[in-house]
């Protein structure tokens, strides 16, 4: 009984993060400066990448029973839960539909990420949602679809990147770590309509509750631009399916739905409770 009662109120210390990240960092070196030398660098690059996010998984997963809570308080636990599910994306696309997406850059967006929630400052104080247990089903699938979006950006920009070296004939260098060009549009149509499906639950339960509550919770300008993101993945599938827009236009398009996305998560990022 003293022996889980440490353990639950025991604070993770910061070398616990930061370890996670430079073992990304680890992952990105091996994928990206060493592929040349031998073929068993990238392989070693991949376990290093699926057990450093298995890692911050019991990490997120410790965190959560010190709180009693979803990963999703304050600014910096939601860049790493954000961080946490387009890696764990990635891995789950190269498993199953063995589609990889370059290690190296998923590597050090995620570890990018977990260096900024640090330097934001994760914080430690659960956030009380007012009695409304449905909000955190609103927040955790809008974090959920703005992570599948973020994976579908790496996805579009790989494709594009393999498309210029396509179109000027260079396939050596940084171009031959891409993956071909068909699996990647049919990953992105894929990811988009997950992104639909997700973010259009999370709106719905958003838009409710701004509707009828007068807590105040949910703000309109962030509704907005998860609004123009929702539109903007609709309009962008749909057309896509119907083959009226190119693969190179989707991928192009897909970057830049990211945007109101950013804006919308940032909006969305909840203060630090006054103590």
């Amino acid at each position: 009984m003293i022996l889980r009662e440490a353990i639950t109120k025991t604070p993770l210390p910061n070398f616990a993060w930061f370890g996670c990240a430079w073992a990304f960092v680890l992952a990105y070196t091996l994928d990206l400066g060493f592929r040349g030398s031998s073929y068993k660098f990238p392989q070693l690059a991949a376990w290093v990448f699926r057990l450093t996010w298995l890692t911050l998984s019991s990490l997120l997963a410790y965190r959560g029973l010190i709180l009693n809570d979803l990963p999703i308080n304050g600014a910096g636990e939601i860049l790493l839960s954000i961080a946490w599910g387009f890696a764990g994306l990635s891995i789950f696309l190269d498993l199953v539909f063995d589609h990889r997406l370059p290690i190296w850059l998923v590597s050090i967006l995620t570890a990018a990420c977990i260096f900024i929630a640090e330097w934001i400052n994760i914080n430690t104080s659960p956030i009380q949602y007012t009695g409304r247990p449905i909000i955190i089903i609103h927040v955790g699938t809008a974090i959920l679809a703005y992570g599948i979006l973020v994976a579908q950006s790496l996805n579009a920009f790989a494709y594009l990147l393999q498309d210029r070296a396509l179109a000027k004939r260079n396939f050596g260098g940084i171009y031959s770590l891409l993956p071909s060009l068909v699996p990647m549009d049919k990953i992105g149509v894929q990811l988009m309509g997950s992104v639909v499906w997700i973010l259009g639950i999370s709106l719905i339960i958003g838009a409710a509750d701004w509707i009828h509550s007068s807590l105040n919770i949910i703000k309109l300008p962030k509704l907005i631009f998860a609004l123009i993101t929702w539109l903007g993945c609709l309009i962008l599938i749909i057309q896509r399916r119907r083959h009226q827009i190119s693969s190179t236009r989707f991928a192009r398009v897909s970057l830049l739905i990211l945007l109101p996305a950013l804006i919308a998560l940032w909006l969305s990022l909840p203060s630090t409770p006054s103590k």
